[in-house]
């Protein structure tokens, strides 16, 4: 009896030390990670139309030659322009890691004048600037950081220029298109799909404009003008590919 007894209690330590099989073990959980698609990276390339608008003031530095320039009458005179504009803007960027390459042209109507005071001591004569209109076709090169774009831009302008000179015996106007330069810089921004909005600052130099008197009493005189404008304008932009569209 001491020996079945004790047989019995060998057996149960045995097994008690003896590795579980795997049926014994309890089914370990095994759950595969999710796969994690990339964050979606904005991207500026591709070509964009928009439309802009804003306010410009600058500076109409005229020089009248022949002039008797004597204590009644002076033959420099530099007066202030300023007013409004609005118009449209078409480009294209290009985006390499986060440098943003950019070619773009725009077109603005515009609304930009200013008059000097009485020039001629007894006559009552003033000079008369006015912008009727100006655009640039211009490089951009930016910096994207996420959904901004920090950028420089300069290129050539033109602008759609009346001079005119009145006094109360007459009056000579010149229209004239001219060509010159302009620089700048702004920050667009990301705020829908495809969609930005921005804003700019422009410094533009039309160069010289000449006026040849139409009066037989002062057809040899002429003047000529220097014309510069600083422009600061907001916008909207719809891009064809971007921004809002993923990159990975």
């Amino acid at each position: 009896m001491k020996r079945v007894f004790l047989g019995a209690v060998s057996l149960m330590v045995l097994g008690a030390l003896a590795p579980a099989g795997a049926a014994d073990l309890a089914a370990r959980p095994y759950t595969k990670a999710p796969m994690v698609a990339p964050a979606p990276l904005p991207t500026w390339t591709g070509f964009y139309i928009g439309l802009q608008g804003g306010g410009g003031w600058g500076r109409s530095d005229e020089t009248f030659f022949n002039a008797p320039n004597g204590f009644g009458f002076a033959g420099t005179q530099r007066y202030d322009i300023n007013g409004g504009f609005a118009g449209g803007v078409i480009g294209y960027n290009w985006q390499v890691d986060n440098i943003v390459f950019g070619l773009e042209g725009d077109y603005h109507w515009a609304d930009i004048n200013g008059r000097s005071g009485v020039i001629t001591a007894g006559l009552g004569d003033s000079y008369f600037t006015k912008l009727r209109g100006f655009g640039d076709i211009k490089g951009r090169l930016g910096w994207a950081a996420g959904p901004a774009l920090f950028f420089v831009s300069g290129g050539a302008a033109v602008g759609d220029l009346q001079h005119r000179y009145d006094n109360p015996a007459f009056s000579t106007i010149q229209n004239d298109w001219r060509w010159g330069w302009t620089i700048g810089a702004g920050a667009e921004y990301t705020f829908a799909p495809n969609w930005s909005a921005k804003v700019e600052y422009n410094y533009l130099d039309f160069g010289k404009s000449t006026l040849q008197y139409n009066n037989p009493l002062v057809a040899s005189n002429r003047s000529e003008w220097s014309d510069t404008v600083h422009t600061v304008k907001a916008g909207i932009s719809y891009h064809f590919g971007g921004p809002g569209v993923s990159r990975y």
